[in-house]
């Protein structure tokens, strides 16, 4: 829409522009290139002839460009000429209004000139159809440059999101428990050598000769013969250990007599 704008606006500037300099190039070309000069003499400006050359068929050609749109940038900076020794050899001296002769008419017709000199004639005009013409004829020899079977991939065009209301908030995952450490997998070497056992037995203590390994004899207790007669704990006897018995009285009593009768020893 803007660029549309754009062209309307330039449309209509440049042909208002370019009429009015196409009226005065005219005039001056009615005049002569005599009396155009000698007008350039008397204002002070250089070389009047040669000024008044240029003057008239920039004025009228460069009007002409402006209207058709052809060339715009160049007729706009032709004009631009004319402008400025206009300004600075006629009317700088009289001020702004033109009623004075000042430069207000002057100036801005070269405010107009130099925005189509910056921006362009836009697209209605022979500059825009010429500039059509000149993209499709390269788009085309692009095309027939490319391979076969590599066409250009259209454009897509931008696709807007279906959903336009609040994003609903996502419910925060709980946080993972913390993963006990992963055991070893390869398991730990065994010793393939087995141990070595001792080859010879314990020896065992040799039984000397002559001698008979019986077992030692326990004497049975009542218990194990069933014999249920009471027994004095002091032997059958009834004494107890260290009494003295009948023998051991006779020799005490041969100690303390007078006779000492030889007697036999006691068999202990």
């Amino acid at each position: 829409m803007k660029r549309i704008v754009f062209d309307v606006a330039a449309l209509i500037s440049r042909v208002l522009i370019g009429v009015i300099f196409v009226a005065t190039g005219l005039e001056k070309w009615q005049a002569g290139l005599g009396a155009t000069s000698k007008m350039f003499a008397q204002s002070g400006v250089p070389l009047p002839q040669l000024a008044a050359a240029y003057a008239m068929t920039a004025e009228t050609l460069g009007g002409v460009l402006l209207i058709i749109g052809l060339a715009v940038r160049l007729g706009a900076l032709a004009l631009l000429g004319v402008l400025g020794g206009a300004f600075a050899y006629v009317h700088m001296g009289h001020g702004i209004s033109s009623k004075t002769g000042g430069w207000e008419f002057v100036g801005a017709l070269a405010a107009g000139c130099l925005l189509l000199l910056a921006l362009g004639g836009g697209r209605i005009g022979v500059d825009g159809v010429l500039s059509a013409w000149y993209r499709r004829r390269r788009a085309q020899k692009q095309a027939a440059v490319a391979p076969a079977g590599k066409a250009a991939a259209p454009k897509a065009a931008p696709t807007e999101p279906m959903y336009r209301g609040p994003i609903p908030a996502v419910p925060k995952a709980p946080p993972a428990e913390r993963a006990a450490p992963a055991e070893p997998t390869t398991p730990r070497a065994e010793p393939t050598t087995p141990r070595a056992e001792p080859a010879t037995p314990r020896a065992e203590p040799a039984t000397p000769p002559g001698e008979q390994t019986t077992p030692m004899h326990r004497s049975a207790t009542p218990e194990e013969t069933g014999d249920t007669t009471p027994r004095h704990p002091y032997g059958d006897q009834g004494r107890r250990p260290g009494d003295l018995n009948e023998e051991d009285m006779s020799d005490i009593d041969a100690l303390f007599s007078e006779d000492h009768p030889t007697r036999k020893p006691p068999n202990r």
